[in-house]
């Protein structure tokens, strides 16, 4: 079924929205791994895998136009934006551009609509697109992207070097000259036409930021994607030379791991009014447009307040728009940025032992916490409106869809999963020692590494990655987990074995965390030598032995945009 949907938002006691349809087709075979066209006024869907046939949504009275002329199955379509309305369809024999109007007129006047073949056997097409001009049609196919002119069998350029098959490509709004693509290697690149094509986020001086505010620096240009507030910022020509390289990992006999090297972020301040009082800190954080420019942009910190016990998770959503904690209370609470009033309250009852860890999963459709022996999914709604005579009344809403029970019944002590991307895997410890890796799709664990340590793990982390860099496809494989007195191992999920042991740093009685880097090259760990490790993951010898700790190192964590490392201690 092909459906055309319309979103209105609806208000109740729950801000909500809903879906309303328009318009439902039905075709003759699956088109879930298609792209469909659809615009403002028409919407296009392969018939017989070779024709297509072109709805108009706006008057549902007129007869729907057939077009022909592929020899093989459509693959992809799409509209143009101008006021002549356009269709580019795609199949493995031919690219084709159909004036709309046009070919209605000739099928009135008794003849055969037809279109400009603009390409020939380029191969299995996965996504069409029109630079908002409609002068070029991006063409994705494999792994090349094909620049077609729209007017004539023309191809203006091909670009090709992508490690995985392509998955989209889109022009840029507002500079028809710039080109973003996606491909199955977790990459994204960005092309400047016509003749500089940068890798993101290396030669570009382009920076990314999730501020969960509206405002943009004017220099930045915004847009929404996946729930997630990104700025960007380009810069208007691009520079061969006077910007300084840096590495960009610690040891320069490690090889590049190619994320960003923006500068340090800012400094945390305290000031005290007049009474004497501190306010709430202040972080700054540079965005470095070039050599010359440095903008500061200062985000308050408002203290939260409202648990009754130590807090024993935190953790922040994907979008940046909220973020969690969980208290040995049985409590949890869902925040939002810069507001000292938890949106979400968990308690009541709701759980019978105290929550070991919670965090935000699924592109940030779940909350995914561990309490006892249970693994729990919730669903959520965060409403962050304000009503000043209802401010104590809960008006987000948080529901549990679904419970997991790890094998034997055993208390889970850690777990991790990814919330970055789509993944089903979520990887369970338990008090018995086990390391037990869940199948959320279908409900059940299913595997299990017994006597992963000597003692119960306190510290599992995935190779989860970052936006900021680049890794290979069956990286996210790798995991690490840790225990009192038994070190760092990293494990292969694929084989369920221990591919390698970290043991130089000191774990005798503190739980110490370690860490992945984003580039999945370097490991970072807590040590009762009042020092944090950073090891070479390929060398089980450590790399960096970092030093100025007054006490023990119990958490460490990589930036996911720079090459550094932050670490807290006891006090």
């Amino acid at each position: 079924l092909f459906s055309l949907s319309s979103w209105t938002s609806v208000v109740n006691e729950v801000t909500a929205e809903m879906m309303i349809e328009k318009m439902r087709l039905k075709s003759d075979r699956a088109l879930s791994l298609q792209q469909l066209a659809c615009c403002g006024s028409h919407c296009c869907m392969p018939v017989h895998g070779k024709d297509l046939m072109v709805y108009d949504h706006l008057d549902r009275q007129k007869e729907p136009l057939l077009l022909t002329g592929h020899h093989r199955d459509v693959s992809a379509m799409t509209f143009g934006h101008g006021n002549i309305l356009l269709l580019c369809s795609a199949s493995a024999d031919y690219i084709v551009v159909w004036d709309i109007e046009l070919c209605k007129q000739k099928v009135q006047q008794g003849k055969v609509a037809d279109g400009i073949i603009i390409g020939k056997l380029l191969g299995e097409v996965v996504h069409l697109s029109f630079c908002y001009a409609d002068e070029r049609v991006a063409v994705c196919s494999g792994a090349t992207i094909y620049i077609l002119s729209s007017k004539q069998q023309q191809v203006i350029l091909t670009l090709t070097g992508y490690l995985g098959a392509l998955t989209s490509a889109e022009f840029c709004p507002w500079d028809p000259d710039i080109l973003v693509s996606t491909s199955e290697d977790r990459m994204f690149r960005i092309l400047c036409f016509p003749s500089v094509l940068v890798y993101f986020p290396k030669t570009l001086k382009l920076f990314l930021y999730n501020f969960c505010s509206s405002t943009c620096l004017k220099s930045m240009h915004s847009f929404c994607t996946t729930n997630v507030f990104v700025a960007l910022c380009f810069i208007n020509h691009f520079t061969k030379g006077g910007i300084k390289e840096q590495p960009l990992v610690f040891n320069s006999k490690v090889k590049s791991s190619g994320y960003s090297s923006s500068p340090q972020g800012g400094s945390r301040r305290r000031k005290k009014d007049r009474s004497g009082l501190c306010k709430s800190p202040e972080v700054s954080i540079p965005i470095k447009v070039n050599e010359a420019a440095t903008v500061f942009m200062f985000l308050p910190l408002p203290l939260c307040a409202g648990h009754d016990k130590p807090v024993s998770s935190v953790n922040w959503s994907l979008s940046r728009q909220w973020w969690l904690s969980a208290s040995d209370d049985l409590s949890l609470r869902v925040w939002t940025h810069c507001s000292s009033e938890p949106a979400i309250v968990m308690g009541n009852n709701a759980f019978s032992k105290p929550i070991r860890g919670a965090q935000f999963y699924y592109l940030d459709k779940f909350i995914l916490l561990s309490s006892g022996p249970s693994l729990q999914l919730y669903l959520y709604h965060v409403d962050d409106t304000h009503d000043d005579i209802k401010r104590y009344q809960q008006r987000s809403v948080i529901k549990q869809g679904r419970c997991f029970q790890t094998t034997s019944a055993t208390e889970i002590t850690t777990f991790s999963a990814i919330n970055d991307f789509f993944s089903y895997i979520v990887l369970v410890c338990g008090a018995n020692r086990s390391v037990q890796v869940f199948d959320i799709n279908r409900g059940k664990v299913a595997c299990e590494i017994p006597d992963a340590h000597t003692r119960a793990v306190h510290c599992i982390a995935q190779n989860k990655g970052s936006a900021f860099s680049h890794q290979a496809p069956d990286s996210s494989n790798i995991f690490l987990t840790s225990a009192v007195t038994d070190g760092v191992k990293i494990w292969d999920l694929r084989t369920l074995r221990c591919v390698r042991r970290y043991e130089n740093h000191l774990i005798r009685s503190h739980p110490c965390s370690s860490a992945i880097s984003p580039c999945g090259r370097l490991i970072a760990t807590g040590s009762e030598d009042n020092c944090a490790y950073v090891y070479d993951i390929r060398s089980s010898s450590f790399l960096h032995k970092l030093h100025k700790h007054s006490d023990t190192v119990l958490s460490v964590a990589f930036n996911p945009a720079i090459p550094e490392v932050r670490r807290t201690y006891c006090i």
